[in-house]
């Protein structure tokens, strides 16, 4: 992902010091996120605030800026491991992936860009549960 900042200015001029305060003080409010800082000749005010972007060079930062976050254990290849009598087990960290070289892969990891692939051309359905 690549993450890019820069300075923005905003300028609030009055013909009154409580006009000055007011819209400045509405101003640096919908600034605030952005660092403001504030100043002054006579009854204009110059805001200098910073401007943040962030543009994903893949499938998976392009989800994850959705709020998509997925783990190896979301995608439906994902096998986790077994104990003797067949049941999950719970108490592992691994499973099988076909996608890795080894064919195993911690379950907290971050989805490959193989699933967010098959997410967009339908292959694949994630299913929400209560």
């Amino acid at each position: 992902m690549i993450s890019r900042s820069y300075q923005q200015y905003a300028i609030v001029a009055a013909d009154s010091a409580q006009t000055l305060t007011e819209q400045l003080n509405a101003k640096l409010v919908e600034l605030r996120d952005k660092n403001p800082t504030v100043t002054f000749e006579g009854l204009i005010a110059r805001i200098q605030y910073t401007e943040s972007e962030r543009i994903p060079e893949t499938l998976d930062e392009e989800y994850e800026l959705q709020g998509v976050r997925l783990t190896c254990e979301d995608c439906p290849f994902f096998t986790p491991a077994l104990k003797a009598d067949g049941t999950e087990d719970l108490r592992a960290k691994w499973g099988g992936c076909p996608f890795t070289e080894s064919k195993r892969t911690d379950r907290r990891s971050r989805a490959c860009e193989k699933l967010f692939e098959m997410l967009n051309d339908g292959r694949v359905r994630i299913c929400v549960t209560e």
